[in-house]
């Protein structure tokens, strides 16, 4: 809605308009599109229980809707070209409807397996990269279990150290 003159437009249709020249339509007043601003909640109603026919009318439905419920008929609208279907040929792919004729089930089931390959073959990467750290950690786990033992045998009074620390650390 223009703020000065009040005349109310579809957005569609003043977007275009100002593409051209800025001002009112209606009385050419001068207008951008920083000072337009939302009509008034009445004419919005109004306007929302509008009857019209369903966008897909020329893909052969016939429906008559309510402006307020287009949105949810062309969800649900089986003339939709966009609306998603299942593939019912074995690969169960779910596409927008238009783009059912041209699927080919084996070449996307190519495309899942190629997929699933790739990822198999990161995960084995991945699993052999972390076998190898673990061995890695365990070696050094070893490495000081040996250590402890030699300083023990060279010192058994580390021995009650180490219990000492162990137990003011769990006082802590």
């Amino acid at each position: 809605q223009a703020p000065h003159c009040e005349h109310a437009f579809c957005n569609a249709c003043i977007t275009q308009w100002f593409s051209q020249q800025q001002t009112c339509p209606v009385d050419r007043s001068v207008v951008t599109v920083a000072h337009l601003r939302p009509v008034p909640r009445i004419m919005r109603n109004m306007l929302s229980k509008l009857q019209i026919t369903c966008d897909n009318a020329v893909f052969g439905c016939t429906a008559v809707v309510r402006l307020d419920n287009l949105m949810s008929h062309l969800n649900d609208c089986e003339h939709n070209p966009k609306r998603p279907v299942t593939c019912e040929q074995g690969c169960g792919l779910e596409m927008p409807k238009d783009e059912l004729p041209n699927h080919n089930c084996i070449k996307h089931l190519r495309s899942v397996v190629q997929q699933q390959q790739t990822r198999i073959a990161e995960l084995e990467k991945t699993s052999a990269e972390q076998k190898h750290q673990l061995a890695g950690q365990k070696r050094d786990i070893q490495l000081l279990k040996a250590y402890m033992r030699a300083i023990r045998s060279v010192n058994p009074n580390l021995q009650n150290l180490e219990e000492t620390i162990e137990y003011n650390e769990i006082l802590e």
